[in-house]
């Protein structure tokens, strides 16, 4: 295919809008063509500014964003006590069942059942979200969220047996579901095109800031007696769901979800309220919300209901199976081994203090990586991030390997060093870098139901990679004795996640949605996504509008192209 792309002329009938409205995309007025058009090149400009310029324009947008991304900070923290609780001496006292040597543990298939409970929940939530959101908007389901949370955590607070503790990780992982989709979805539509990549990355560092605050609860609570030691963290969970219910109250809505449901004056007001004030014009937010409406009526003549069925019919295909793979190779990287880290690192010869404090210092690698990870969003494509990110764990973990074949007692400080290593590419790359793509990728009128599936296929993958991890990591006869021998079986899989990357993924950095759906539509490539030419007239109908004749007769105008965009 050529890299200049030349949309067809579309001759469709009108097609009905969420309100009463008739939209047709391809019969829209000469005024609102050049708004659309100045909205792109608004938009195109935007995205060669300094971050500090776009903070000091968008800090409101960046601001609720944040805020409501902290849902996945408290979530990052409520998860990150799972795996790490198996090492906690208190917790297997409580739980664990009697070895003939005397000692307790926690068996493997109890370990993946609790850790699998909560991904079933999740995995509720999700499919409910991607409903839920289109219909009633991101603030309720928010909120919702946390009077669900509230009342869940009474079930871990008081559990008493390992079947209470896999339902009350169950009933949790519902809500922990919606925030896991909403956040991504709502980062995406609330900021410009240029601040989009930050602040989907940004949902990355929020769940590695809840990781570090896990492993240091759980340092903290060795010292507490008895079944405090495992129950106080648990309580420290309360903290968290009134204070984001109030941030839920207060936000703004999402401008696309008020378009889609015909509230267009309310739309304009949250897109100032997204600026610094006096930031915009009447004008240029009327444009704005012209762009969106744009954008939506051309995606209906593509999805006629909105539901999950229209994310695997046409050209949705290929942005649902991307989304999904993408976000699949969060744990086919094998990643999931620093979760276990105080499991890998006592079984490698490490006291349990030591290994806890090594746990801790490989969580704080979710923070400074992934801020760094933030900043480059603006000057690195998210394709070459993947695709280095992916290789360089693949590495790792076969180094990790090497070390596993050496004899334990000499190797702790080794694959202590080479976790740190597997969680700072991580966080550099495939960590936060999946949120912005599969932001990016699916059609705006099935963003929602899209990342829920992405997150979904994330879910079903980790089940079976938490299925693996504990057995490859316990000592017979609970599980096989791989411990960090298993860095070899993740390089296999490495080598599929890295040729994927290359072949399937495309670059989104700084295209609009409008953008991306021609793209989409018209099949480019993914190598070729970066290089391709976009005719701004032809992206904003300018080239195909509607205007009035002197006798008050509606026809169509051909224009010639006015400009030509390269991204």
């Amino acid at each position: 295919m050529s890299n200049q792309i030349k949309e067809k002329d579309l001759h469709v009938e009108p097609t009905l809008a969420d309100g009463d409205n008739i939209v047709d995309p391809t019969l829209i007025t000469m005024h609102e063509a050049d708004m659309v058009q100045a909205a792109i090149a608004a938009g195109d400009a935007e995205t060669k500014l300094p971050l500090k310029t776009l903070i000091r324009i968008y800090y409101p947008a960046a601001l609720w964003s944040m805020a409501l991304s902290a849902a996945l900070v408290m979530d990052g923290m409520d998860t990150g006590l799972v795996n790490n609780f198996f090492a906690q001496p208190a917790y297997k006292a409580r739980f664990g069942l009697l070895q003939p040597d005397g000692t307790r543990i926690v068996p493997a298939d109890w370990q993946a059942a609790i850790n699998n409970g909560q991904q079933i929940g999740a995995v509720a939530g999700l499919l409910f979200v991607g409903w839920a959101t289109d219909r009633f908007g991101s603030r309720k389901v928010y909120m919702l969220g946390m009077v669900l949370l509230s009342l869940a955590i009474f079930l871990l607070v008081f559990a008493y047996n390992l079947p209470m503790l896999m339902m009350g990780n169950m009933l949790c992982g519902f809500p922990w579901g919606i925030y896991q989709t909403l956040t991504t979805a709502y980062a995406a539509e609330i900021c410009p095109t240029a601040m989009r990549g930050y602040l989907t990355t940004w949902v990355s560092m929020c769940w590695g800031m809840g990781n570090f605050l896990a492993a240091g609860i759980l340092r903290g609570s060795l010292q507490l007696p008895d079944d405090w030691a495992w129950r106080m963290p648990y309580i420290i969970q309360w903290a968290w769901p009134l204070p984001l219910f109030l941030v839920g109250y207060f936000a703004p809505e999402s401008p696309w979800h008020l378009v889609r449901k015909g509230r267009f004056d309310e739309a304009g007001k949250t897109i100032r309220r997204l600026a610094r004030p006096g930031y915009y014009t009447d004008e240029q937010i009327q444009a704005q919300v012209e762009l969106i409406k744009y954008t939506d009526a051309k995606e209906k003549l593509e999805v006629k209901s909105a539901n999950y069925l229209d994310c695997f019919r046409g050209v949705n295909r290929r942005r649902t199976e991307i989304a999904c793979v993408v976000f699949a190779i969060q744990p086919l990287t094998g990643q999931g081994v620093t979760g276990y880290a105080t499991t890998y690192l006592t079984q490698a010869g490490m006291a349990t203090a030591m290994a806890f404090n090594y746990s801790m210092a490989i969580q704080s690698v979710n923070i400074v990586a992934t801020g760094i990870a933030i900043f480059l969003t603006g000057y690195v494509g998210r394709r070459t991030s993947y695709l280095c990110g992916t290789a360089a764990i693949a590495l790792f973990q076969m180094v990790l390997g090497i070390l596993g074949v050496v004899n334990k007692g000499e190797v702790a400080l080794g694959v202590a060093i080479m976790m740190i290593l597997i969680q700072m590419a991580f966080k550099l790359s495939v960590g936060p870098l999946c949120y912005a793509i599969i932001g990016d990728i699916p059609n705006s009128r099935l963003r929602n139901k899209t990342i829920a599936l992405a997150r979904t296929a994330y879910i079903v993958t980790n089940i079976c990679t938490g299925q693996l991890l504990p057995r490859m990591l316990n000592p017979a006869p609970t599980g096989w004795g791989w411990g960090a021998r298993s860095g070899f079986f993740w390089l296999g899989i490495g080598a599929f996640c890295v040729g994927y990357t290359y072949f399937r993924v495309p670059e989104t950095k700084d295209r609009t949605y409008l953008e991306l759906d021609h793209l989409f539509e018209h099949g480019v490539t993914a190598r070729k996504f970066r290089s391709t030419r976009l005719d701004v007239a032809e992206l904003s109908g300018a080239n195909h509008v509607a205007a009035v004749t002197e006798k008050g007769e509606l026809e169509h105008v051909e224009l010639p192209p006015t400009a030509e965009l390269r991204r």
